[in-house]
């Protein structure tokens, strides 16, 4: 009667753990698949990534490799956020916009006014000297007004 008793106790303790621990696995695996929406900075889940046109993933790549560093989407950081960019006042056009990344010595050489006004408000001595083409910029832009 007594090994009848302990071989009952032993399997019921080993259903008890194997029962545990199959739970906790499915409630991990669960949790890694949760949704992540309205969020500060939207998610890829959440269907923002995948209504990029093909410009604007080229722009996206093209911005991780030569803008990510100093500038975030939504944040200030060492440059201005980059989202939106051209709707605000201190690039009055795409064309500016373009024009002060791939060229922007030689506006802070003509005094003009709005890259001073950047320059001033971020203050710092990166002048930005990329090898990027008008075509590579202007996918970074539409990335950034997308």
């Amino acid at each position: 009667m007594k090994i009848a008793v302990n071989k009952i106790i032993f399997l019921t303790s080993i259903f008890l753990i194997s029962t545990i621990g199959i739970a906790a696995l499915v409630y991990n695996q669960s949790k890694q698949n949760e949704l992540v929406c309205a969020t500060e900075i939207p998610q890829p889940i959440c269907g923002t990534e995948l209504n990029l046109s093909e410009n604007a993933q080229d722009g996206k790549y093209l911005f991780k490799a030569n803008c990510a560093a100093c500038h975030k989407l939504y944040k200030n950081m060492v440059g201005p956020s980059l989202k939106g960019i051209v709707q605000r006042e201190e690039y009055p056009s795409n064309e500016y916009f373009i024009d002060y990344v791939l060229n922007e010595n030689k506006l802070l050489e003509n005094n003009d006014e709005h890259a001073k006004a950047i320059n001033t408000e971020y203050d710092y001595d990166y002048i930005h000297q990329f090898k990027l083409s008008n075509l590579e910029t202007s996918k970074i832009l539409e990335y950034l007004n997308e």
